[in-house]
């Protein structure tokens, strides 16, 4: 079933799926095979999240190689799902949760409806983090994530020309991603040194598919003769209609830009990206217990790690949202998940399932301890925050600048909320989904405050921007009580 389809949506499920990435089509593998009622939703047209987004790899019938065999898992079970006897609502935005698991969402054509679940499964994964720099609205300028579906979803490269910059992984990827489509790219641009790459080596044993994938990258900078360069970040992006010129620099220790180190590059398209953050919002607006754990990512949902439960009942949170590591880790607890639920209907034998569990804890550990190593790796200074100049815009939407912030705080306003509501930052068109997480890392490396005294996410229902006059249409099956 599709999105457009939602006449014959079910009233009530057994289980429902928020998102279907590696962690939901891990779950939805599973619970498929118990003859349940199961519908999974995704804001997706397909199957598979982000490291799966080329659609038409799912058709493809000429096997190609993968180095790492958690793509090739993701493809099979993508395959194996959409062929099921399973609901799927592709898509389709979850606007909110509510008690007894009733979930409003709305589809593509701004048709709201709810539905009910006696078990629900949150794996709605992660998005990208920003350091505001001058220039980073131009036109030109984008997220390392949005040149990858550039070129996975549309075949379209971000420019003839690109220069790549920030911390992580998805540097290397991209560049070399960019080199193999024919694309140029300029430069690589790490704000933090390449030694500290090296501290993945100590978990070689379970990740060697991923060392070997960046030695691969590298080899093929090197032989495009692409300058890898160190301890440098973005200073100004220059352009009027659209990006025209980068100013870089060489940073000192205290993340502060060496004055004569400048160095301009001519280009239509800069990519940066500074690691991820979860999307939390939907856990925490159906009232799920968060915590701040750094080498997680940041705010992260509470979960029994024995069954990736919530603090609600019936209420499982997996992947991305419980800390970031990657596909792996998201694999693994959408399993936990569905054996878990499984356990709790008394579908299956107790003893069997606590074999299966034990294996899938073993893995998940590991994978939380390259976690940890993957969000040092991202991690950007508190001084990199305190050094933003005060026109650069922080809040899009709201065009709320640095400047206003720095006044907010010396007025005495030292929590995120209080900000939000004297400024308005966080309060436009993506509800604070980029600016959310810059304004708390801002305030965390301004005042040195502790994550609590700073300030939990709050987010209400509807958790995404949505038309009026879909409310107006809907009908009152679909209102909430």
């Amino acid at each position: 079933m599709t999105s457009w389809d939602l006449k014959v949506l079910k009233s009530k499920y057994h289980i429902i799926i928020i998102g279907c990435g590696f962690a939901g089509l891990a779950a939805a593998d599973i619970l498929t095979r118990y003859n349940l009622d199961v519908l999974i939703i995704d804001e997706n047209p397909h199957l598979g999240g982000q490291l799966l987004r080329k659609i038409s790899t799912l058709k493809q019938t000429k096997k190609k190689f993968e180095l790492d065999p958690i793509k090739k898992i993701g493809f099979e079970l993508a395959r194996s799902i959409a062929g099921q006897n399973i609901d799927i609502l592709y898509t389709t935005q979850v606007l909110g949760l509510f008690p007894d698991h009733r979930i409003l969402m709305v589809d593509h054509s701004e048709k709201i409806v709810e539905c009910q679940g006696d078990f629900i499964i949150c794996a709605t994964g992660a998005r990208e983090k920003y350091l505001p720099f001058k220039g980073w609205t131009i036109p030109g300028v984008m997220s390392t994530g949005a040149a990858q579906i550039l070129m996975k979803s549309s075949g379209v490269l971000p420019a003839k020309t690109t220069l790549v910059g920030g911390t992580g992984p998805l540097q290397l990827a991209l560049a070399a991603a960019i080199l193999q489509n024919k694309g140029r790219v300029s430069a690589v641009l790490d704000q933090q040194n390449f030694k500290d790459k090296f501290g993945i080596l100590h978990l070689w044993q379970h990740n060697l598919p991923k060392i070997i994938e960046g030695a691969i990258y590298l080899s093929r900078l090197f032989l495009q003769g692409t300058p890898i360069r160190q301890r440098t970040g973005i200073a100004e992006a220059i352009g009027k209609n659209q990006l025209e010129k980068v100013v870089t620099a060489q940073l000192d220790d205290q993340n502060g830009f060496i004055q004569g180190t400048e160095r301009i590059y001519n280009t239509h398209a800069l990519a940066v990206g500074y690691g991820f953050t979860p999307n939390i919002e939907l856990p925490i607006q159906a009232g799920c217990d968060i915590k701040f754990d750094k080498k997680k990512g940041g705010w992260i949902v509470c979960v029994n790690e024995d069954t990736m439960e919530t603090s609600l009942s019936a209420f499982f949170a997996v992947g991305e949202i419980t800390g970031i590591a990657g596909a792996k880790k998201s694999y693994i607890e959408g399993r936990i998940a569905a054996w878990s639920i499984l356990n709790q209907m008394e579908l299956v034998n107790g003893s069997k399932n606590k074999a299966n569990l034990r294996l899938l804890y073993y893995q998940r550990q590991h994978q939380i301890e390259y976690g940890a190593f993957l969000n040092a790796m991202c991690n950007v200074s508190d001084s990199a925050y305190q050094s933003i100049d005060d026109d650069t815009i922080i809040c899009r939407c709201e065009e709320i600048t640095m400047g206003d912030i720095r006044k907010t705080i010396t007025d005495g306003f030292l929590t995120v909320n209080s900000i939000k509501k004297t400024t308005r930052c966080g309060m436009g068109l993506c509800q604070g989904r980029i600016c959310g997480p810059v304004l708390f890392d801002i305030l965390s490396g301004i005042t040195h405050g502790h994550p609590g005294q700073i300030g939990e996410p709050s987010v209400r229902s509807p958790i995404k921007t949505v038309p009026l006059g879909a409310f107006l249409r809907a009908n009152n099956k679909t209102e909430m009580k």
